[in-house]
């Protein structure tokens, strides 16, 4: 299963555009927010129960769509659950997601299968599993009488369930200019750390798509000009945000610019690289 197949895209954009349980439950009885700062996700979850039972569940997720279609599919999954079928589902897909272990078929989790594909492009599991650790920590603080609770992607700490996947993300996402070689070029480190940046719709880096048409260095200022892959695309700030993010962690780098073009338009045809266009089917 690829995440450029219709069928599974469609359904992640689905989500993305109407997403399920939108919103803040009144009087939760667990508050727990979440963010991914490699992507600029960000995920408030409150919960209202009754007894042992989830009797509603929303969220307000801002970010990319695969974290935002994710949030959506997993509330209509835990609503009206016990605790610990929710705590159970919640492991269950992180193991798929981590661990490549398979999605059981049941009909709260079809929707879910859509997610599987992400496994391809390591950087976007934090995206789709942020909801769902969002939620457990939520749990976490539940049990131990606590109301509110917070989750940050990729904060080992006593939780290392992203660290053997991801581990060397760290490193490969422009996060210093020592990371690379010294020989490296200021323009080849930008150009590398953008390929941490990761166009929402078609779940593919920037760089590798041929977003990127220039980029400029100077006393510290780095300035990218780049467009998007249709001027009806409504994710151009989250595609922006990603760049400013990667970029403001290579410690040479003061200032920022971006700007977007439209011409010449883009055509993956011509632009996108040789693997990019056999991922999308382009022969």
């Amino acid at each position: 299963m690829s995440l450029t197949d219709d069928l599974y895209r469609d359904i992640i954009l689905e989500h993305f555009k109407n997403p399920r349980n939108l919103g803040r439950v009144e009087r939760p009885s667990v508050i727990s927010h979440g963010a991914n700062p490699f992507c600029g996700d960000e995920l408030e979850l409150t919960m209202a129960l009754e007894g042992n039972l989830i009797r509603d569940i929303q969220v307000q997720p801002k970010g990319c769509s695969i974290s935002q279609a994710s949030a959506s599919m997993m509330t209509e999954a835990l609503k009206g659950k016990s605790l610990q079928q929710a705590e159970e589902m919640a492991r269950r897909f992180k193991a798929v997601m981590l661990e490549g272990a398979k999605l059981e078929e049941s009909p709260e989790m079809e929707d879910l299968q859509a997610l599987e594909g992400v496994r391809k492009y390591p950087v976007r599991i934090k995206c789709a599993i942020l909801s769902w650790n969002t939620f457990l920590e939520g749990l976490a603080a539940h049990r131990k009488g606590e109301k509110e609770a917070s989750h940050v992607e990729g904060e080992e700490g006593p939780r290392p369930d992203l660290a053997h996947l991801l581990g060397e993300e760290k490193g490969n996402a422009g996060s210093s200019e020592s990371a690379r070689p010294a020989e490296t070029t200021p323009e080849e480190q930008v150009r590398e750390a953008l390929k941490g940046v990761i166009d929402p719709e078609l779940n593919l880096n920037v760089v590798d798509l041929g977003l990127i048409y220039g980029i400029q260095t100077q006393d510290g200022s780095v300035k990218v000009t780049y467009s998007l892959t249709s001027p009806g695309c409504p994710l151009g700030p989250v595609i922006k945000g990603q760049m400013q993010s990667v970029l403001g962690k290579i410690h040479w780098i003061k200032e920022v610019q971006t700007e977007l073009i439209w011409n010449p338009p883009w055509d993956p045809r011509t632009m996108a690289s040789e693997e990019i266009k056999t991922e999308l089917g382009i022969w």
